[in-house]
């Protein structure tokens, strides 16, 4: 695949952590527009998995809970009637949108009413269940009784699902499109796994090229292509082998599916939208009461100029949208904080800073804090750079050292050892602590530290908040500290509010995850994360379960 064929959002380059990832790109990357304006992020304890953690953001005594890229604006009924893809169906229908035709059946309707039905509405069909997701159990295309036989048998009694849907197949392309406030802002599809030939590579190794192209793509990373009998197969009907070599240009599928975790891409097809089918979707989202924003499945027929919808999605992944395969990456984040909070959409937006969330959610997990708040970013004009520091080191104590100079001058960055003689320091903040850092790095060290030489080069890409000691190797005098251990005694200096510092008393567990937690530094920054101690109460949970 060319490269050159895609285009990402500038804002989010160098922006993205390692360990944000697939699911948890939609959190973040939404959380991260909102921080970068100016507004107070904080995430709250829930117990989820790491892509739906609940997050709040406060902007001026406004305050909305998000759930993914779903904010408390969406009502609970709204979300109930997605959930259940016969009863978007119905609201489709009396609403006047186009939706293929079919019924849905309860785990009472015997599989031969499935079958009658399905021979007198004529195949091919689409057998699905009522409530599936991301795909799991939708069989397309069912040409006769055979096949629907053999697919209901799978459906219904391997996969479980009791209650399914029989409906026309609609022949066309499979696009997701982002709507929020009756607007369009995104719209990818979605093509089954596949490869594109360059008459030099077999199959087999365009295979391996492409994995690395899309292990560098943050919503497909570990999403592989996986080499099966379906993909065999599908190589023997164009009389294809695994050592074959297709010719230049030439796109081999090698799956039958579109579902990315399957190896599938997300292709932009936003400006390829036909006014027409742009009032489907917004139509179709409008005939949900109160849906102000979701993804809305679409099967597009481009040579009829037609589409019908297929579901409706309160609570879509956004990542396909932000990091596509090919094409442009829309800025659904932006459209989703501008309609939350309008005033903040002339906000300056800082840019240079980005948070680390995998501790954050780590210590939610541990059943310590009830809610993490995120620093607010600096304001006013910054700047960055970076020393390229030699010389003789102990190294614990001058990473120490660089590291409260920094925290005294409310800066943010990080060191990190090159070598033993060699380290690296970035640091970023406003241009009068970032020149007092200067004067200080190049005139002063601390005991049994000779420098040598300071070179300044220039920094452009975003820093974490906070300051962060990194990448000390065991052979270099920590005493082979694992990096687990290392992690959890260098974590950010937490200030947890007085009537929490009480019940953390009532524990002797909770004492020593307070004590660990406060003797810990890596990343001991200008404002600490607030750990805010208050339980959320039933209305909060409440307000998060609408999403």
């Amino acid at each position: 695949m060319d490269n050159k064929k895609v285009e990402w959002l500038p804002h989010l380059e160098g922006s993205i952590p390692e360990d944000v990832q697939r699911y948890t790109l939609s959190l973040y990357c939404i959380s991260l527009e909102a921080w970068r304006r100016g507004i107070t992020l904080t995430f709250i304890s829930s117990k989820r998995n790491k892509g739906n953690t609940l997050y709040k953001l406060s902007y001026k005594g406004k305050e909305h809970i998000f759930s993914v890229s779903r904010g408390d604006l969406v009502p609970r009924g709204a979300i109930q009637i997605c959930l259940k893809k016969h009863t978007t169906k119905k609201h489709l229908l009396k609403a006047g949108v186009s939706t293929p035709e079919g019924a849905d059946f309860s785990k009472e309707s015997s599989d031969t009413e499935l079958i009658k039905y399905a021979n007198t509405l004529g195949y091919p069909v689409v057998l699905k269940p009522i409530d599936g997701a991301s795909g799991h159990g939708v069989i397309a295309n069912i040409e006769d009784e055979g096949e629907f036989r053999q697919a209901l048998q799978y459906v219904r009694h391997e996969l479980n699902y009791p209650e399914l849907i029989v409906e026309k197949h609609f022949t066309g392309q499979d696009y997701r499109i982002y709507v929020i406030d009756n607007k369009v802002v995104g719209a990818v599809s979605r093509i089954p796994a596949n490869v594109i030939g360059n008459g030099k590579n077999t199959v087999k190794e365009l295979i391996e090229i492409k994995k690395k192209i899309r292990n560098k793509n943050p919503a497909l990373s570990n999403s592989t292509i996986k080499s099966d009998q379906e993909m065999k197969n599908m190589l023997s009907e164009i009389g294809y082998t695994l050592s074959s070599v297709p010719k230049e240009g030439e796109r081999v599928f090698l799956k039958s599916k579109n579902n990315i975790s399957a190896g599938g891409d997300p292709v932009d097809v936003t400006d390829e939208l036909t006014p027409k089918i742009k009032e489907v979707a917004i139509e179709a989202t409008k005939s949900i009461p109160g849906l102000v924003q979701a993804g809305v499945d679409v099967m597009v027929n481009k040579d009829k100029g037609t589409g019908v919808v297929l579901e409706i999605n309160s609570r879509p992944s956004i990542r396909a949208h932000l990091f596509p395969m090919e094409g442009k990456a829309r800025d659904v984040p932006k459209a989703i904080i501008d309609y939350y909070f309008p005033e903040t959409k002339e906000s300056y937006k800082n840019i240079s800073y980005y948070y680390e969330f995998q501790d954050v959610y780590e210590l939610l997990q541990s059943g310590v804090v009830k809610e993490v708040s995120i620093p607010d970013i600096p304001k006013g004009s910054v700047s960055a750079t970076r020393f390229i520091i030699t010389g003789n080191f102990r190294k614990r104590s001058y990473a120490k050292w660089v590291q409260k100079q920094a925290v005294n001058l409310d800066l943010h960055g990080s060191i990190r050892f090159l070598t033993n003689s060699r380290c690296s320091i970035v640091i970023s903040g406003s241009t009068k602590s970032v020149g007092e850092f200067r004067k200080v790095i190049k005139s002063e060290s601390p005991r049994k530290t000779r420098v040598r030489k300071v070179v300044e080069k220039s920094r452009k890409s975003p820093v974490k908040i906070g300051f962060e000691i990194v990448q000390f190797e065991e052979s270099d005098g920590f005493n082979s500290i694992k990096r687990e251990e290392r992690r959890e005694r260098e974590k950010t200096e937490f200030v947890l509010k007085k009537d929490y510092k009480k019940k953390l008393k009532e524990s002797e567990y909770y004492k020593g995850k307070y004590q660990s937690i406060k003797d810990s530094k890596s990343w001991a920054i200008t404002k600490p994360i607030r750990v805010i101690s208050k339980v959320v109460g039933n209305s909060l949970r409440n307000k998060s379960d609408k999403k």
